[in-house]
């Protein structure tokens, strides 16, 4: 029979190989946090120093890139984004420094790369399109710009977003896409535009190159309201009224421009021609009618018999007009009243005229221009 001190003993014994295992394990313990301590730390600085040799490698490629030395910051932007894959403006950057080197294909690869973790963002979509537009792929650059432009944009970002807008406008005149720059200008237009001069004129300027003169006269106007004395705005206003037609507008903003711009003189000179020669002009007396048609005649057959004798001959077309000014003249020899039809007849003959001295003698005179915008108003081309 076991006695009470043996059990006794037993007891402690075990006691003190629990307590001994505790300790060991309370060691095992605080040596695995302790480790898994240090590693982290060791990771984290690791990380930060990637972090920080990526942001070194990317500033010195940017230093090359300003020298111009394509190759090394190539190098330099692929070590930054080897270092922190997650920082997409390495990858921009490389796909820029490619694209200048004109490695279209790797620009293309990386940033598709980078696309494919954030396709909706409008700066790569923007680098894309660029990219598009340098390899002259107008459909892949219109689709690119289009992802750029609608994005979600900050809202802080509204300027940024309509230079996007303005590039393509750009792009597309350039490339003769006329239809497709005019549908942007106008998206772009009844959108709120800023009451700003400088965007206003941009605007009118890329109207008035897509051809679309009533909207560049509108914006040409809208900046006028902002800075009534701008040159480049009055001259627009004037030009673009010019070519609708409106010459009693278009007298008004060219008057006021600035006689030193370029061309201005000769475009005036016609306007004023065109506004004080047109024999069916609205609010004038029938002896002003007369007038003018007699003065522009003559002044015609006079071109016409010099543009003759330079020729040293004449064509079929020319010997037809020829005659009908013959019978034309007899007409205006009596003094009475002009009646309307002959007055119409006579601006489409003057119109003919002048068309045989711009096909076979040229160059033209402001006054043979201004005739013949004359006949053109009055649909003496449709006649």
């Amino acid at each position: 029979m076991t006695s009470l001190n043996d059990t006794s003993g037993d007891t402690d014994e075990r006691a003190a190989l629990v307590h001994r295992e505790l300790l060991q394990l309370a060691a095992l313990l605080i040596v695995a946090v302790a480790t898994f301590a240090l590693t982290r730390a060791v990771a984290a600085s690791n990380h930060d120093r990637s972090l920080r040799d990526a942001a070194e490698w990317y500033r010195r490629g940017q230093q090359q890139l300003e020298r111009r030395q394509l190759d090394a910051a190539i190098d330099d932007f692929r070590r930054a984004t080897v270092r922190d894959r997650a920082e997409r403006r390495y990858v921009l950057a490389l796909a820029r420094a490619l694209t200048l080197k004109q490695d279209y294909e790797a620009a293309r690869s990386a940033l598709l790369t980078l696309r494919e973790s954030a396709p909706e963002d409008p700066d790569i979509n923007l680098e894309l399109a660029r990219l598009a537009a340098e390899r002259q792929d107008v459909t892949e650059a219109v689709r690119y710009y289009h992802n750029a432009l609608y994005a979600a944009w900050p809202s802080d970002q509204t300027d940024a977003r309509r230079r996007v807008r303005l590039e393509l406008i750009r792009f597309l005149l350039t490339r003769g896409q006329v239809g497709r720059a005019q549908a942007e200008l106008l998206s772009l237009a009844a959108t709120d535009l800023p009451d700003d001069a400088a965007t206003r004129l941009d605007v009118a300027r890329l109207f008035a190159t897509a051809g679309d003169a009533t909207h560049a006269l509108d914006q040409f106007q809208r900046t006028l309201l902002l800075a009534p004395e701008n040159r480049d705005a009055l001259l627009g206003a004037g030009t673009a009224a010019f070519h609708l037609g409106n010459y009693l507008l278009a007298r008004t903003y060219l008057h006021r421009a600035p006689s030193d711009v370029e061309d201005i003189g000769r475009t005036r000179e016609i306007v004023d021609l065109v506004l004080s020669d047109d024999p069916l002009a609205n609010r004038i007396g029938s002896s002003e009618r007369r007038r003018r048609l007699v003065e522009d005649f003559t002044y015609a057959e006079e071109r016409l018999t010099v543009c003759l004798a330079q020729r040293g001959g004449r064509t079929d077309a020319m010997t037809v007009v020829q005659s009908d000014m013959d019978t034309f003249a007899d007409q205006l020899k009596p003094r009475d009243v002009m009646d309307q039809d002959t007055i119409e007849a006579g601006v489409d003959l003057i119109d003919r005229i002048e068309h045989q001295v711009e096909q076979q003698c040229g160059p033209l005179t402001a006054r043979d221009q201004a005739l013949l915008l004359i006949g053109r108003q009055h649909g003496a081309d449709a006649r």
